[in-house]
């Protein structure tokens, strides 16, 4: 692992000047015993952990295709398409619907772990876990198996890239040697430290990772880590493309970015790892002989999602649609207009696009499929936003192209229009609501209190649907 800095050496004297303010510590209540055993069963204390949302049962399905949508190009991230064959699943979706995929830890980053903290000798063996029943509130995590194996757990059970909590930190502090990093520790999760911390833990991304290879001489019972770490959860993604053009095909498409600390995505990096270097794992697994050729194919599990947003569009409808979704964003749409494209360019009413991305010679995924269907009429208007593009004209981003066309959108919403909105919660989301609401002050006679309470309206009437993530 790579230590990006030294946080003993930023706080040092600082914790030996300051007296501390630290949360309760709750004592260690797991207990784990091993023994050497064939036995590979899996058992939760109860029900296994349910898959959110989940639409459907799990299915091991191939990735039989991919394609690279983006310009290879450092100022440019890397966006994949790939397609799964689910003709052996009974799979039905829809434009709008998406897909959970079920991760799995990195091995390196799984046998960093194990090796830190010297787990080595047991961590293929059987374990069984007991609670301490004498402590208030104790119970084993219902993510963690109360029967099996650690390195089981460490790759498909807990979350070990979880940004690491204040009172994990506190417990961390109680098995570190030195006395320099335990200081650090115990002054990130105090009272007075809560701003060091929100610095460097939280908006750094730091998992045990990093702590354990910052804080060398950290090196806990692996009851506490297991206490501690969250449950490891599949990641959604939209699904790109009809049903009614191909049911045995799904795609989905996705970007890869670096989160922090040298690392990408988990699910996004292992896709990219599979396109692009598969393992001497996949290569074992999932070989496949047919017809005397030898082919690889990679099994990725993934589930259906249930639609809680209501993000799914009218079969039939002659209100227009407003379709916002910068990057990624723009996946759902693809598979509406593909199938209104399959169903004869019938039964809808306008459709408008505001697409953005940073550069349309680089990141302009979908450029030709959009261009066809505006070309078909299946796509009624195209309107592009690209933020770092020297050749842009004041339209940098979708709540600019929307405001400068706001006349015409004002006048759509009070027609009728339903709003559609693909992309990132924290930031475009809201942004794109606030302007909707200028657009209607400006262009109209509401007034900003009224605009508002139009809005509102909208979402409170499924005329305005949101699909975003952090």
């Amino acid at each position: 692992m790579t230590v990006l800095y030294n946080l003993c050496d930023i706080f040092d004297n600082l914790c030996q000047q300051t007296t501390l303010s630290l949360p309760p510590l709750k004592h260690n209540y797991l207990k784990i015993e091993f023994e050497n055993s064939d036995n590979n069963e899996t058992v939760y204390h109860g029900q296994a952990p349910t898959l959110p949302f989940a639409a459907s049962e799990v299915y091991d399905v191939p990735m039989c295709n991919w394609r690279h949508l983006t310009v290879e190009h450092a100022d440019c991230k890397a966006v994949y398409e790939v397609t799964f064959d689910i003709s052996s699943t009974n799979l039905s979706f829809c434009p709008g619907d998406t897909i959970g995929l079920i991760p799995k830890n990195l091995d390196a980053e799984v046998d960093f772990v194990i090796d830190h903290l010297d787990l080595t000798s047991i961590v293929d063996c059987s374990y069984t876990i007991t609670v301490d029943h004498g402590q208030k509130g104790a119970r084993t995590p219902a993510h963690v198996p109360v029967k099996s194996r650690l390195r089981h757990v460490l790759t498909h059970c807990v979350d070990i890239r979880a940004v690491v909590k204040k009172l994990f930190l506190l417990a961390l502090s109680r098995y570190t040697k030195d006395e320099r990093e335990k200081m650090v520790l115990e002054y990130l999760c105090s009272k007075e430290g809560s701003p060091a911390y929100t610095t460097h833990i939280l908006n750094k991304n730091l998992c045990i990772l990093d702590l354990f290879a910052i804080f060398k001489t950290c090196k806990p019972p692996i009851e506490v880590v297991l206490e501690h770490l969250p449950r490891l959860l599949p990641r959604p993604y939209s699904i790109v493309n009809s049903a009614l053009a191909n049911s045995n095909l799904l795609k989905i498409c996705f970007s890869v970015m670096n989160i922090g600390n040298n690392r990408k995505g988990l699910v996004t990096g292992w896709l990219e790892q599979i396109i692009k270097e598969p393992s001497l794992e996949d290569l074992i697994t999932n070989i496949n002989l047919k017809d005397d050729k030898v082919t690889l194919v990679h099994k990725v599990p993934i589930y259906l999602r249930k639609n809680i947003n209501q993000f799914s569009f009218p079969e039939v409808c002659t209100s227009p649609l407003l379709l916002i979704g910068p990057g990624t964003g723009v996946a759902p749409y693809i598979g509406l207009l593909e199938q209104k494209e399959y169903q004869g360019n019938k039964d809808l009413g306008m459709i408008w696009l505001f697409f953005g991305c940073r550069n349309p010679n680089l990141d302009f995924i979908y450029k030709k499929e959009l261009e066809n269907f505006v070309s078909k009429g299946v796509l009624n208007k195209l309107t592009t936003s690209f933020s770092r593009w020297e050749g842009c004209n004041s339209k940098k981003y979708i709540q600019e192209s929307i405001l400068q066309n706001g006349e015409e959108v004002s006048k759509l919403l009070k027609e009728g229009a339903k709003v559609y909105i693909c992309g990132n919660v924290r930031t475009m989301a809201a942004q794109v609501k606030e302007t909707l609401v200028k657009c209607l002050v400006e262009y109209t006679s509401n007034t900003q209190e009224e605009a508002e309470k139009f809005i509102s309206n909208l979402q409170k009437n499924k005329r305005y649907l949101v699909d975003s993530w952090n």
